[in-house]
């Protein structure tokens, strides 16, 4: 005998399907980046060249990513999840004050930059060669683990300085190794309040919140209208709002107009 489901009945399985629809993350876990910011405790430890463990504070790459100073590249979907190489492609941090090093006063920044281009070493500076890659494992409840080894590069500029302007350097050289691990991290399909939209690092439906066991703890990113301070101000440069023509000076690099970061929006 054929059954007939009420309408009642059969509004109640929709309901419970999309319960349970939403109680899951989206199976759709595609390659791609994830944009993060370095947290409080970061450090890199250059006592092979006499200067102990350095302190470091976040850099933001350029304002059209927010405050991210650090993206890594999952390179394999891992729809319902699986494991996937990771690669950093950018990685950007500065000593949290002045350093001596070779009888002077400078500053050290941590670069890395394997974007190929799409952000310019004129904005991330990258003098030596590097490589860092490793391994993220997604797991469709909602966690995931990653083992990654990175090698950075150090650029020491005196004190004050640029770093986008070789002219200030000091000294270059590849940093130390360094291993980051995390065990059972949570991972959303949607974005954080704020995150960053980018067309040119998407996330892949994938938003981590590692955990990093090592030296460079990360946040997801945020946006900001702030700009990027890979070029200080300075009061030589700037243009006198009532300046006479042929008086003006060059207006700074950060001055220009950027592209401003805009969110990520989530539909409910």
């Amino acid at each position: 005998m054929q059954k007939f489901f009420s309408s009642k009945t059969l509004s109640l399985l929709a309901v419970v399907v999309l319960l349970v629809a939403c109680s899951l993350p989206a199976a759709a876990q595609t390659a791609g980046y994830d944009l993060l910011q370095t947290g409080s405790g970061a450090s890199v430890d250059l006592s092979s060249i006499g200067l102990g463990k350095v302190s470091l504070q976040s850099f933001p790459i350029q304002s059209s990513l927010g405050n991210t100073d650090t993206i890594m590249h999952r390179t394999k979907d891992t729809v319902g999840g699986g494991s996937t190489p990771v690669e950093v492609t950018a990685l950007f941090m500065k000593s949290a004050s002045s350093v001596t090093y070779q009888g002077q006063s400078v500053d050290v920044y941590v670069t890395l930059n394997n974007s190929g281009g799409t952000i310019p070493t004129t904005t991330l500076p990258q003098p030596d060669s590097t490589s860092s890659s490793g391994t993220v494992t997604v797991r469709s409840d909602g966690t995931f683990d990653s083992s990654i080894t990175v090698n950075a590069d150090l650029i020491f500029v005196k004190a004050g300085t640029s770093v986008t302007n070789s002219a200030n350097y000091v000294a270059h050289q590849g940093a130390p190794s360094i291993s980051l691990s995390s065990t059972n991290s949570t991972w959303s399909a949607g974005a954080p309040s704020g995150y960053p939209s980018s067309s040119s690092f998407p996330s892949g439906g994938f938003y981590p919140k590692p955990v990093h066991n090592g030296p460079h703890p990360v946040i997801p990113s945020s946006c900001n209208t702030g700009v990027s301070p890979a070029q200080p101000t300075s009061p030589q440069t700037a243009s006198a709002p009532n300046a006479k023509p042929g008086n003006q000076a060059a207006a700074p690099a950060q001055q220009i107009a950027v592209r401003a970061c805009t969110e990520v929006v989530t539909l409910q």
